[in-house]
């Protein structure tokens, strides 16, 4: 499904960052392609390598859903790079207030404790 008629094509510079992300993904078109389809993207092969070549244009829906696609298989490539933490971490103790810990932390700070943790 290309552009509807009359509809701007994207900038040059649009393309250039669908092909760049791409790129970054070392995803084979192939894969990327079946990734789009089953986010609901409605153009073919030919016509999804042509958009990421800067040669056709894509309606605005199917950029987006093209974007998921790419942004999904960037998410999994930099998840896998990450560090991994030694403890898990909790955003506040079980059951406690967030402001009574607040409280805490500024009495000790208060009196004179250098390290309020």
């Amino acid at each position: 499904m290309a552009e509807p008629a009359g509809a701007p094509a994207p900038s040059p510079e649009r393309y250039t960052l669908f092909e760049a992300a791409w790129q970054r993904t070392a995803c084979p078109l192939s894969q990327l392609w079946v990734e789009y389809l089953g986010l609901g993207g409605t153009v073919d092969l030919f016509s999804l390598d042509a958009f990421l070549h800067g040669v056709m244009p894509l309606a605005p829906v199917q950029q987006d859903v093209l974007a998921n696609a790419i942004n999904e298989q960037l998410d999994d490539l930099y998840r896998a790079a990450k560090v991994p933490y030694l403890h898990t971490l909790h955003a506040s103790p079980v059951g406690r207030d967030p402001l009574t810990v607040l409280d805490e932390l500024f009495d000790r700070w208060s009196h004179g404790s250098a390290d309020p943790a």
